[in-house]
């Protein structure tokens, strides 16, 4: 894809690259305590020396065979020898391979199952879902790395409605987002210069792209829909086929982690963030991807995200954004049952560009994500908010949420939430960052805006006065990819306190 949308186009002249780390990974035989580093050699000596042919086992299971299967299997074998059984005398059958307890490892850190390539199905074919198997790779993650929950054909379609052009052209074209990427990456090409890199979730392959650009020795895009095939045209296409390795799948799954190797990476990129921050779960995998992958110096990119609030107080624009006066009068007839359906309404977190005469006190921020070290289960949260209403305001009647994305480099110790994304960088400071909120150059991501309910619309508040509260966001049970956000607030009223409580979901 051609950044047309920018003004400046830039290169990166020929590199050398460092000659490669020879691989010292090193695995214990099948059977016996020598050590090798080469799979088809232990193969060739199991034969040999032990009498059992892996080779033809794994062929004797068919066809059909999948990745599951084949690290079941070196399991087993590592089973059965430790219970001292004859190599000679094992039989190996997909009956014997049925039960999942061969999916535990035998051997702790086992380094054969990640040198299984060669051995393993076509990794262009379909990607078999190592569900329960993660489970079990999990339990070696930093960090206690945990599970997503998610209802089969939610997930999948989830994936499936990132395959197709028109989203990722929405999200190219928003230039806010795009350029900030590319002029962070551009800036501090001495970031990515000879580093490797994991693109999590990497769509078309854009950000990989940037970051190959800007000279990273390897790139891992990692992406489970249907358009990591186009992302491979599109990295062919532009001559990156060397750097830049597209992986179909799961950043979690074993598939990826044997593709990726057991080094870590330097850098992870992602453009993980949803409508209100988190809504979709992406950031739920980031996080897992961190743990998994990154080096114990390595950086995220972006590296904060800060969450912030405003409230909101207009009767006109809340009644044209819920549709009353167009369902009030259809042909004559009065079609009003139809507003609670409207994508403003006292059931769902609705997404709108707010309009800076809508808003009645003063933005804060109510959470931080530093993203190299907050924890998945950090991602449910109450925290406190406290704001100023603008004199005159009489009554509330919702609030808007969004977030900023900041892009500090390693070792700045600079505060996310005390910078300001509108000035920020013409000041000479380090980093980047952009805001996606009401008063912002407007983004794909808008605000989410919670509608309070039709009682606390109609207290009276007294201008001026500070308003505060508690917002807590909270997974939905059995699907992480869904939020609800539930905010309650006081502030002095006409007539003394008064104090309100709305809860919104987003699926």
């Amino acid at each position: 894809m051609s950044d047309s949308g920018s003004a400046t186009e830039s290169s990166v002249g020929s590199i050398i690259e460092d000659a490669s780390e020879p691989d010292t990974t090193t695995f214990k035989c099948l059977f016996c305590k020598e050590q090798w580093s080469r799979v088809p050699e232990m193969f060739a000596h199991c034969r040999a020396e032990h009498g059992f042919d892996v080779e033809s086992t794994i062929k004797s299971l068919g066809p059909d065979i999948d990745e599951l299967t084949i690290i079941k299997l070196i399991n087993y074998l590592r089973y059965e020898s430790q219970r001292k059984t004859d190599p000679k005398s094992i039989n190996v059958d997909s009956e014997t391979l049925a039960s999942d307890k061969y999916l535990q490892p035998t051997l702790p850190d086992d380094a054969l199952l990640f040198e299984l390539g060669d051995f393993m199905p076509d990794p262009d074919s379909k990607v078999v879902d190592y569900e329960d198997y993660e489970v079990i790779m999990h339990r070696n993650a930093p960090h206690d790395t945990e599970r997503m929950h998610l209802d089969g054909d939610r997930d999948m379609s989830y994936f499936e409605s990132y395959k197709g052009a028109a989203i990722h052209r929405e999200m190219i074209e928003d230039h806010v987002r795009t350029e900030s990427y590319r002029n962070f990456i551009e800036k501090h090409r001495d970031l990515f210069a000879g580093r490797t890199v994991l693109d999590v979730g990497c769509g078309t392959g854009i950000l990989s792209l940037f970051c190959a650009r800007a000279g990273a020795r390897k790139v891992f895009a990692v992406d489970n829909s249907d358009i990591a095939q186009r992302a491979k045209q599109i990295v062919a296409q532009n001559g990156y086929q060397e750097k830049v390795e597209v992986i179909r799948g799961k950043v979690e799954d074993f598939h990826t982690q044997r593709l990726i190797g057991q080094e870590k990476v330097d850098v992870i990129i992602s453009e993980w963030m949803g409508y209100g921050l988190l809504f979709e779960g992406m950031l739920d995998s980031v996080l897992r991807a961190r743990d998994l992958y990154l080096k114990e110096d390595g950086f995220m990119v972006p590296s904060h995200c800060t969450l912030r609030m405003v409230p909101i107080s207009d009767k006109d624009w809340v009644a044209q954004s819920k549709g009353e006066k167009f369902w009030k009068d259809i042909y004559g007839f009065d079609f009003s049952p139809m507003v609670s359906g409207g994508p403003l309404n006292d059931r769902d977190i609705g997404v709108f560009d707010v309009p800076e005469g809508a808003l009645c006190g003063t933005a804060c921020t109510f959470y931080q994500l530093d993203l190299k070290h907050i924890q998945v289960q950090e991602l449910d949260f109450t925290a406190p908010f406290s704001t100023k209403l603008h004199p005159g305001v009489d009554s509330l009647d919702g609030f808007a949420l969004w977030f900023d994305t900041f892009f500090l480099p390693p070792g700045q110790t600079q505060d996310a939430t005390t910078i300001n994304t509108a000035n920020w960088g013409k000041d000479g400071k380090p980093g980047l960052g952009f805001s996606t909120g009401p008063t912002a150059t407007p983004t794909h991501w808008h605000q989410a805006v919670l509608l309070l309910s039709e009682e606390d619309r109609k207290k009276e508040v007294k201008g001026g006065s500070t308003l505060k509260g508690s917002v807590t966001y909270k997974k939905k049970r059995r699907d992480d990819r869904a939020i609800d956000v539930e905010i309650t607030w006081e502030c002095e009223g006409v007539q003394g306190p008064v104090s309100g409580k709305t809860k919104r979901t987003m699926t």
